[in-house]
C-alpha cells in the first residue's frame, strides 16, 4: 500500500494582510513556548495546547516518586496521590521556534498521469481523507494553499543558508490516555494529544540557539507563483472529489 502522502498545505489568517505576507514567502515562526502558553476560551480555536512540548508522560498507576527533601527526609508519591498524569518538558523545546501548517494528505493513493484511478467504495474514502475538520476553520477567515513539494524545496533551501538545527515532520498523535514513557529529543515538538488529531498538522521546527518569547520570520523568497490565497470557507469545495467521465476514476482539482 503506498504510504502517506502529502499533496497540500494550507495556512490560516486572521487577516488578509498576514496571507499576503506570506505569498510574498514572509513566514512567521512563534516560539513552541507562545501556544504552552495561549490562553483557553469559550470560543477556543485549537491553538492553545498546555501540553506543548512534554518530553515525558507518565501514567499515574505506573510511577512512584521518591524525593529527598533537606529537613524534612524522605517523600514518596504514589497512585493513590496523583490524578492525574505527571509529565515533564525542558526549555530547549520551549525555545524552538515553529511555524504550523495544515497538511492535505492521503493513505494508499497515489496518481497515474495526474488522476486517482478509484472504485467507489475508494472514493468514499479518499474523500473522507481529504475532508478539512470544521474547526479548522476558526483558524482564521483567509486560507493560503500551496503545494507542498515544491514549499518544502524552497523552505528548506533558505533554511540551508541560516546554518542551524532545523526539521519538518507530520505530528504524531498519542493516546494520552494509555501513552506511559519518553520522547526522543528531537521528536518533543512533533507529539501532540489525540484529541487534536483533527488538525492533520505539519511542523517546521527551527533552533536559533536563543532564548526568549520572540518570534522570528523567515525569507524564503516569493511564493506567488505556487500558491493561491481563498476564503477559508470555500477549501472543501475546492478539495472535493470530482468525478471524471470514465468511470472508476477520479481527478483531483488543483487550487
Amino acid at each position: 500500500m503506498t504510504a502517506t502522502k502529502i499533496w497540500y498545505f494550507i495556512k490560516f489568517f486572521s487577516e488578509e494582510r498576514y496571507a499576503e505576507s506570506f505569498m510574498r514567502g514572509r513566514l512567521y515562526l512563534n516560539r513552541l513556548s507562545y501556544f504552552r502558553k495561549l490562553e483557553c476560551s469559550i470560543d477556543d480555536d485549537g491553538r492553545a495546547d498546555t501540553h506543548e512540548g512534554v518530553s515525558m508522560w507518565w501514567q499515574p498507576q505506573d510511577i512512584c516518586i521518591k524525593l529527598s527533601v533537606p529537613g524534612i527526609g524522605d517523600i514518596e508519591i504514589t497512585k493513590d496521590d496523583l490524578a492525574d498524569p505527571v509529565s515533564i518538558s525542558y526549555q530547549y523545546h520551549e525555545d524552538l521556534h515553529i511555524i504550523c501548517l495544515y497538511s492535505i494528505y492521503t493513505n494508499g493513493y497515489d496518481t497515474v498521469d495526474g488522476k486517482f484511478h478509484l472504485d467507489k467504495e475508494q472514493s468514499a474514502d479518499f474523500q473522507s481523507q481529504i475532508l478539512i475538520d470544521e474547526r479548522c476553520l476558526k483558524f482564521g477567515s483567509y486560507a493560503v494553499i500551496t503545494p507542498a513539494v515544491p514549499f518544502l524545496a524552497q523552505v528548506k533551501e533558505a533554511l540551508q543558508r541560516r546554518g542551524q538545527w532545523f526539521r519538518g515532520s507530520l505530528v504524531e498523535y498519542y493516546d494520552d490516555e494509555m501513552f506511559h514513557g519518553e520522547f526522543a529529543s528531537q521528536d518533543v515538538a512533533f507529539k501532540k494529544q489525540k484529541q487534536l488529531a483533527y488538525q492533520k498538522e505539519f511542523r517546521i521546527c527551527l533552533q536559533t540557539g536563543t532564548q526568549g518569547e520572540d518570534p522570528i520570520f523567515l525569507e524564503v523568497g516569493d511564493l506567488n507563483h505556487i500558491s493561491a490565497k481563498v476564503n477559508s470557507s470555500k477549501l472543501n469545495d475546492i478539495f472535493e472529489l470530482k468525478l471524471d467521465k470514465t468511470p472508476a476514476i477520479a481527478s483531483r482539482d488543483a487550487p
